[in-house]
């Protein structure tokens, strides 16, 4: 079977507009804060040595840590959007308040109005964030879920440089609040975007199957998975059947196991868990950090506001390149090796860099502050590795009936840690400087322990084998062959151990 059809391409490209969203939202921060216009707008003091910048540093912090606050409701609306109305519909949803958000953060015109709109636009972005894997890995083949599930890390990364290079190109825009304000305002042309898109995309099968909709199912499978040796499009018929035998499971599991069945049922605790742990790893490692204050991380390291913004576009243009690279080799390397090798290296570069800045700090010079910065850059290489697999793993491993609610819960972890990381950053930075970065350093050495002894393998498995990997009964398998197999050979399980799993 061919990797992905033109139309499978087609859909998740108008759909990826949800993905670029909430990478802008959580990048335009970053520009916002290094704008002097922004300052005199809102009335701070923009020098970190000059009295009251203590004010000024407790507001950026309140700028990060409420746009997450928002973020966590918006992943726990996309859970009730998602199953309630469709997959589709919640998008129209998440744009709509994407237009209010970004309409309000452009427009503010003090501190509180600014604050509003950052908790309005971090709903939209968590909302966005939480539901686009899961639309992705539905409308996906079992072979190429890795690449095109994995893209969402790649157009957040995709907003992340818009959102850089567009911030510098308004830096030059001197004297005047178009500087920062623009930056804001586009937040409302993306959502447009996506609300656009959404009127060219399929609704999710795996939803129309949950509500009956079956030859509308698989209409839309025959277009996403049609192959050129396929004329009949048997791969799409087997795969619906499929989709149809897990649901009636699915429905005698939820009679037996209740609306709670994710926190009731060790099958599905495990795998909650584990989602948790794929998805706090990707914040524990420091890398919305650097992201959301690389301008004044870069200053630290001596360079002027200008060059600091110009580094940090190129910085998440690398980044965005990388992502979508690591999102390639996921069904390449298989999730399990892209995730516990992608984090290795990213704590070992994160080492070096932080090291490499403490030494900045206390012995200045320009070969220093030059090395600091290729590791930071090296760090995101090796970052996109881990992040190119890390939404594929946390989403595909849940079934249908609980895929948007048990996603929801598992993004809502990166909303809330990075509410706490970002929210005291400002003042560790001010109080114990580059040391803050160590923390990470720690973090990041535990997910790696964690994860190398509950991560198994789910590449290029069907949505509805998977099960089976987490000792719950498989409805069949697509291709009649024993991949999961090579699932328990990793965690050293069988399927004897697993059966008591979903009592």
């Amino acid at each position: 079977m061919e990797a992905y059809t033109s139309y499978n391409l087609w859909v998740i490209l108008f759909a990826s507009g949800g993905s670029v969203f909430a990478g802008f939202g959580l990048a335009v921060i970053a520009n916002t804060i290094g704008q002097p216009s922004f300052y005199k707008t809102m009335n701070l003091v923009e020098d970190s040595t000059a009295p009251g910048y203590s004010h000024t540093s407790t507001i950026l912090g309140a700028a990060n840590g409420i746009f997450f606050a928002g973020g966590f409701f918006g992943t726990l609306l996309s859970a009730w959007a998602g199953d309630r109305v469709g997959r589709v519909n919640g998008f129209r949803i998440a744009s709509l308040t994407g237009i209010i958000g970004g309409a309000l953060q452009s427009g503010a015109i003090n501190v509180p109005m600014f604050l509003v709109a950052r908790l309005v636009t971090g709903i939209a972005s968590g909302h966005t964030m939480a539901a686009m894997p899961i639309y992705y890995a539905e409308v996906s083949a079992p072979h190429s879920r890795g690449m095109l599930t994995g893209s969402h890390s790649g157009f957040i990364a995709l907003g992340y440089s818009l959102a850089g290079w567009i911030g510098y190109g308004c830096y030059y825009a001197e004297g005047t609040s178009f500087a920062w304000r623009f930056p804001n305002a586009v937040l409302c042309l993306v959502a447009l975007i996506l609300l656009a898109g959404s009127f060219f995309i399929p609704e999710s099968p795996r939803w129309l199957v949950q509500h009956d909709r079956n030859d509308e199912a698989l209409a839309i499978l025959c277009k996403l998975h049609h192959d050129r040796t396929d004329a009949e499009d048997q791969f799409a018929k087997r795969e619906l059947l499929l989709i149809q035998n897990q649901l009636d499971l699915d429905r005698q599991t939820i009679e037996n196991g209740g609306r709670w069945q994710l926190f009731t049922m060790k099958t599905y605790r495990k795998r909650i868990i584990l989602a948790l742990a794929i998805l706090a790893g990707g914040q524990d490692i420091g890398g919305l950090v650097i992201n959301n204050y690389s301008v004044l991380l870069y200053e630290t390291l001596g360079l002027s506001n200008a060059m600091a913004l110009l580094l940090g576009a190129v910085y998440v243009t690398v980044g965005m390149c990388c992502n979508f690279g690591g999102a390639f080799i996921s069904d390449k390397i298989g999730r399990r090796v892209a995730l516990l090798g992608g984090l290795i290296l990213t704590v070992s570069m994160f080492t070096v860099a932080t090291a490499l800045i403490g030494t900045y700090n206390t012995h200045p010079s320009k070969a220093v502050s030059a090395a600091s910065i290729v590791f930071v850059y090296i760090y995101i290489v090796c970052y996109a590795i881990y992040d190119g697999s890390q939404f594929t793993a946390a989403t595909e491993i849940f079934p249908s009936h609980l895929r948007s609610q048990a996603t929801s819960i598992a993004t809502s972890i990166i909303f809330l840690l990075d509410t706490l990381w970002l929210e005291i950053e400002p003042t560790a930075l001010d109080t114990i400087g580059w040391k803050y970065y160590a923390v990470f350093i720690g973090t990041g050495i535990a997910h790696i322990f964690l994860l190398y002894f509950i991560l198994p393998d789910t590449s290029g498995m069907a949505l509805e084998e998977i099960d089976a990997v987490f000792g719950k009964e498989a409805a069949g398998h697509l291709n009649n062959d024993t991949a999961f197999e090579t699932a328990y050979a990793v965690t050293g399980e069988t399927k004897d151990d697993n059966a008591k799993m979903s009592e």
